[in-house]
């Protein structure tokens, strides 16, 4: 949409047929463009979108709040099984059937919300979450590192569900790919803030009962907190799509003031690994925080791109984005060095899947920081960043799908 937007900015008549063709879409699309422009048509359709949003900011659906607070209730509720239900294992429930209730409860409201009411989608994603759950609950109890690994990677695929449904199943619109992944990190902001405020509620709940000698902290923690903290990206969805002005602008933001931080904080950390005496690639858990931090960085250059001046030639700010890439590249680069010869000693579940995620990931950054240069002297290239990270992700839900169905078996639930 925001290339069709762009096109066409001079072009009234086409303008006008693409925000009758999806009005969400084109608003949000406009808002990312618009302060790239300053004539006469641009400032009309910034006056109008913004009248249309304030209408709709004040009103709202008493069903679809129902719908929230229903699935809310129903989540948080199958969340407190093992309290419900003593003769289930709280630790086996949680591990692996925790992030299935979680994602399920903002999937189906995502459903609702894009009016996907189509029996055939339903009835293949309500298999899919079927398959999911009962090959995670079968899988044997052990400290098996495949199983694991499937336990690990399975919120991934969950997330891969959430996209196509939000998305409404439109899996070769690179566009809605786009606009899924700066969702999401509306989406993480917002939460943030909901399990922030839901903090300080409960310890001023706690504390105002304490003064009066009547202690609610076990009651409250068991029963409010869990269900309000499994139920808030659901209503964290709902405050973006009723307030969408409000949150658009949050993470753009935020990554391009982070951006130069995180760029220092890599610097600093690859002089560090490379004085340092510990082999710091032989921890799973270090591996799989390196791999988010890798993740993170892709993240921050999504975000920030949405902002960037595209008129504007060897952006300094576009420089920052390369350099940043860059030094994940490097640090990615000596991560893998370690990985392939420790591999070389014997592939285990975790080696194996450390090593191909890092190779994905590397491929990506290497991928991301050519369009970044490319963009440093041609601005109108900013645009393939995004859609090199949207095309990417069907490779990361193929690789994700591997490690959770096949890898176990590979390797003999060991």
């Amino acid at each position: 949409m925001k290339n069709k937007i762009i096109e066409n900015i001079n072009n009234p008549e086409t303008l006008e047929q693409l925000y009758q063709q999806n009005k969400q879409d084109f608003s949000k699309s406009f808002a990312e463009i618009s302060e790239d422009y300053n004539f006469d048509l641009v400032k009309f359709w910034k006056i109008r979108l913004a009248h249309e949003t304030d209408i709709k900011a004040q009103e709202f659906s008493k069903l679809d709040l129902l719908i929230v607070l229903l699935l809310s209730l129903v989540t948080g509720l199958l969340a407190k099984l093992p309290a419900i239900l003593s003769q289930i294992n709280t630790e086996f429930f949680y591990t692996r059937d925790l992030a299935i209730i979680v994602f399920n409860g903002i999937i189906l409201y995502t459903l609702w919300q894009n009016k996907i009411f189509n029996l055939k989608r339903l009835l293949t994603y309500g298999l899919v979450v079927l398959i999911l759950i009962f090959f995670l609950n079968l899988l044997p109890n052990t400290g098996s590192d495949s199983v694991m690994l499937s336990m690990i990677h399975a919120p991934l695929l969950l997330w891969c569900l959430f996209g196509l449904s939000f998305i409404s199943f439109d899996y070769k619109n690179m566009a809605k790919r786009i606009a899924f992944i700066r969702f999401n990190g509306e989406l993480l902001i917002m939460t943030g803030l909901f399990l922030i405020a839901g903090s300080m509620l409960t310890g001023i709940t706690i504390g105002l009962f304490s003064a009066i000698n009547m202690d609610v902290e076990r009651f409250y923690m068991e029963n409010i907190a869990i269900i309000g903290g499994v139920a808030a990206p659901i209503i964290s969805f709902y405050l973006i799509r009723l307030y969408p002005t409000i949150t658009n602008k949050i993470a753009p933001v935020i990554a391009r003031v982070f951006t130069p931080l995180v760029l220092i904080t890599l610097a600093v950390y690859l002089v560090s690994i490379i004085f340092s005496q510990s082999n710091i690639f032989e921890d799973r858990n270090l591996l799989l925080l390196f791999n988010v931090m890798l993740i993170a960085v892709m993240a921050l250059i999504v975000f920030s791109i949405s902002e960037l001046d595209k008129s504007k030639k060897k952006n300094i700010n576009v420089l920052v984005l390369f350099l940043l890439a860059s030094l994940a590249i490097i640090i990615n680069s000596i991560a893998l060095i370690a990985i392939i010869l420790r591999a070389t000693e014997g592939l285990t579940p975790n080696r194996t899947v450390v090593l191909i995620s890092n190779i994905l990931i590397f491929v990506n950054l290497i991928l991301i920081a050519r369009n970044l240069y490319k963009s440093y002297f041609n601005p109108n290239q900013l645009n393939t960043v995004e859609q090199t990270v949207a095309k990417y992700l069907t490779i990361y839900a193929g690789y994700t799908i591997i490690v959770i169905f096949i890898l176990p078996f590979l390797f003999g639930l060991k």
